[in-house]
């Protein structure tokens, strides 16, 4: 998984994304919008925001602010119905090094990041030294119904 990789999976995916900068890195960042009777007739819009830090360590400290500056570059872009009313919106903060902390992998695979009001924060490393890739392992009681629909999107990338 890379930067180029990734945006050539958005474009078979047919996901919109820009290329921007987030924590003075390029970035790449897909936008979807779906809405799923199954989502209790929610309307779900989702950011993928995948940075690539090369040699940086990433640690829990950087995570947290790649999903900060994400997950407010998501509120300045999103274009739909008010967050919370029917409506919620989801942010998979991307990290790609070759240089990862253990702490950092224990953060992505136990969902630590919280969550936001009618919003959903994800974070998700990979080492491109090892070719691993540390996200989710269980789907948390907050928003159950939308962490498999997460899960694809990030295996779909891979």
């Amino acid at each position: 998984m890379n930067i180029q990789s990734i945006k050539a999976k958005l474009n078979e995916s047919s996901i919109y994304h820009s290329e921007e900068n987030i924590l003075d890195n390029n970035s790449v960042i897909g936008y979807e919008k779906k809405f799923k009777w199954s989502w209790m007739a929610t309307q779900l819009n989702t950011f993928i925001v995948a940075t690539d830090f090369g040699d940086t360590v990433i640690d829990e400290n950087l995570i947290e602010n790649h999903l900060s500056e994400s997950f407010k570059f998501s509120k300045q872009n999103y274009k739909g119905w008010p967050r919370g009313l029917q409506s919620g919106v989801g942010v998979i903060s991307i990290l790609i090094s070759n240089n990862v902390s253990d702490k950092a992998k224990d953060y992505c695979q136990k969902l630590k990041s919280g969550k936001k009001w009618a919003g959903f924060s994800i974070p998700v490393i990979h080492n491109s030294k090892t070719k691993e890739t540390f996200q989710f392992e269980k789907n948390p009681m907050w928003g159950r119904i939308y962490y498999p629909h997460f899960k694809k999107l990030i295996n779909n990338l891979k």
